[in-house]
């Protein structure tokens, strides 16, 4: 499912155009609004934001196969070649990749549920954790580490992984079970491990924390038949599906 991320920019994409272009490429997707120039990009935003998926990727799919002619419309063309690669990193963000004129999703398991990244910031924005302010910006930083030209794909798994730390030792410090001997705030192994005696995880689940967290470490995997780019989506998505994990069980614990 496209997140809201991915929305947003396709509005600034489309912007770019006249509006009775824009009015014409979402009315033959079925998406009908009145756009007005003086307020284009709020009539897109109020517009797409709220649009049905099927709906979305009947657009997507025509801008991806009219791109030369929408970028015919545009000067300078930096403007653009500036918005459609930001366009086409957060697909890649969501799962989808644009290979010659066509849109395609690069993961089997994508489906209708809403990206983790919508679900979790929404989720820390609303949840009590004292640094969830913190966490909400080294996600967007790992967001926007994979969308910078060129991609900075280390930073944003870096990124990632301290998200995933800062929440788990700050959730560590809110349980009101005694800390152990083995308990260090500055060591992966020790927290999760607490986690796991003060009863919030289970043993397997401390394995699968383990095991993501070296997975996003730096060093710990070689492109191999992967490329760089859906190495680094993967990582940040487990990175971030465990930080959601993590919050919704604190949060359903009354621990």
């Amino acid at each position: 499912m496209l997140s809201q991320r991915t929305r947003l920019s396709l509005c600034q994409f489309l912007a770019l155009q006249e509006p009775t272009v824009c009015t014409v490429l979402l009315g033959k997707a079925g998406i009908f609004s009145d756009l007005y120039p003086a307020l284009l990009l709020r009539g897109l935003t109020d517009t797409l934001t709220r649009a049905d998926q099927n709906a979305m990727m009947v657009l997507l799919d025509e801008i991806v196969r009219t791109q030369g002619n929408l970028r015919s419309a545009v000067s300078p063309r930096y403007r653009f070649e500036e918005r459609w690669i930001d366009l086409v990193q957060c697909l890649v963000l969501d799962g989808y990749v644009v290979e010659d004129r066509e849109i395609r999703a690069s993961d089997p398991s994508i489906g209708d549920a809403a990206p983790v990244d919508d679900d979790l910031l929404r989720e820390l924005g609303s949840c009590a954790a004292s640094r969830a302010s913190e966490i909400i910006r080294k996600i967007n930083e790992s967001t926007e580490m994979f969308r910078v030209t060129p991609p900075n794909y280390n930073a944003s798994l870096n990124a990632a992984r301290v998200a995933l730390e800062t929440l788990a030792v700050d959730i560590a410090e809110s349980l009101k079970a005694l800390k152990d001997q083995n308990y260090n705030p500055a060591k992966w192994g020790g927290v999760i491990s607490y986690l796991k005696t003060a009863g919030l995880i289970s043993m397997e689940e401390e394995k699968g924390l383990a095991g993501v967290y070296g997975f996003i470490s730096p060093g710990s995997h070689r492109p191999v038949g992967v490329s760089e780019e859906q190495m680094a989506r993967l990582g940040r998505s487990l990175a971030l599906g465990m930080c959601w994990f993590l919050l919704k069980r604190k949060l359903g614990s009354g621990l």
